[in-house]
């Protein structure tokens, strides 16, 4: 049986920049779909951003490369004459017209959902923005940071007690909303086979943050309330929290199901008097003490080094996991069982990226090579839509490519 990539034959338009929404297209471009990038002459924005943080120069913009590997590029001028209209013709034949664009932007360039499909009625839109192009903000710019980490309320619940805020890690909203776009175009993929009919998908960043603190927010919902800051030295549970080890290394232990855990707990730590102890036999109890516990815990922990607790915990069958840093998550086997970091070719040699965060068995699905350079598929993308030589002249003389 031949390995097929999932999304071969479908075509997608994305004119899109930064991370959220070409994320989403990278991992379609991973599926197998064709993926043009629409962009200004000279390339997104993206493209200009020069990695920092690295030893030495860096080989090649891995920030731009891992939200763009696998697409071909064409440029267009959309403030030129005939740049919108030369984009509605690529959508003609297009399966799905990815975007981040605000209301305001989709207007000025005839580029509304309800332009796009009566151009294409069997279109899958998919709009990815800050918080919707429908509704109260639809004019209002948000990049993660703002719109997914703060307005969605994440923030508010993390950190430390009395702290001032903590931001969130570069692009991981961005990354999160992506593949609920991802999701949602596959879904209105299906339905377009169901119904032969196109579809408006709309993701926000806010609405994906909200939904990743869905459990808090249910809470909310029914009683009001602001959950708190959890607080690791009188938490409500001891069992879910992190310890610090001899050697300086830190474990998260994770109970959050009734017994035996603590029995098992307390032979590791060798706490064994306390495995019946009434003040901390039970969840109950240990909510009740739960600051004098945790000291107890972490006075055990803090008695050996991280490779030994390791055995110890495992030999229990305990739930736990150590403060990983990345050098050691890139050398993860785990993650590597699973392809997670895949290599391509680029000129300053054979590096890895990111891949696609699933696996589907029998199936296509990689990362299929850098971005193209800005406008190398032009022409391509031109030719596909049935553009004679004439019309590309014309165009090229009103600027629409640059």
């Amino acid at each position: 049986m031949p390995v097929t990539a999932p999304l071969s034959g479908i075509t997608v338009i994305e004119a899109a920049n930064y991370v959220a929404a070409p994320a989403a297209g990278a991992l379609m471009a991973d599926l197998g779909a064709t993926v043009y990038k629409i962009e200004p002459p000279g390339g997104e924005v993206m493209r200009g951003v020069v990695p920092t943080g690295g030893p030495g120069n860096m080989p090649f913009n891995f920030l731009f490369e891992l939200e763009n590997r696998g697409k071909k590029s064409v440029t267009i001028a959309l403030d030129a004459p005939g740049g919108p209209s030369l984009l509605l013709r690529l959508l003609e034949k297009a399966d799905v017209f990815l975007t981040n664009f605000m209301a305001p932007r989709l207007e000025k360039f005839g580029l509304t959902p309800e332009a796009v499909l009566a151009a294409n009625p069997r279109l899958i839109y998919v709009s990815v923005s800050g918080y919707g192009i429908t509704g109260p903000d639809a004019a209002r710019p948000g990049f993660d940071f703002s719109a997914f980490w703060t307005r969605s309320g994440i923030m508010s619940l993390v950190g430390h007690p009395g702290a001032p805020p903590v931001l969130s890690r570069i692009a991981q909203g961005d990354h999160t909303t992506g593949i609920n776009a991802l999701a949602a175009t596959l879904a209105a993929l299906r339905l377009r086979d169901l119904t032969g009919e196109g579809q408006v998908v709309e993701i926000s960043l806010q609405q994906t943050g909200a939904y990743t603190i869905a459990t808090d927010l249910s809470r909310t919902l029914v009683d009001g309330t602001q959950p708190k800051v959890m607080d690791r030295t009188a938490p409500d549970n001891p069992l879910f929290n992190t310890y610090p080890t001899r050697d300086g290394n830190w474990i998260l232990l994770v109970h959050m199901t009734p017994d035996p855990y603590w029995p098992k707990l307390c032979a590791a730590l060798g706490l064994t008097s306390m495995a019946d102890d009434p003040d901390c036999a039970t969840m109950a109890a240990r909510r009740t003490n739960g600051r004098a516990l945790a000291a107890a815990i972490e006075a055990a922990f803090l008695q050996d080094d991280l490779a030994n607790w390791a055995k110890k915990l495992d030999a229990h069958g305990l739930i736990w996991a150590p403060r990983t840093e990345l050098p050691d998550v890139v050398a993860d086997p785990a993650l590597r069982s699973r392809d997670a970091f895949q290599p391509f070719d680029t000129p300053g040699g054979r590096f890895e990226t990111v891949g696609a965060p699933f696996v589907i068995r029998d199936a296509d699905v990689r990362v299929r090579g850098m971005a193209s350079e800005a406008g190398a598929d032009t022409a391509e993308a031109l030719a596909a839509a049935g553009l004679s030589e004439d019309e590309v002249a014309r165009l090229a003389e009103q600027g629409v490519f640059g």
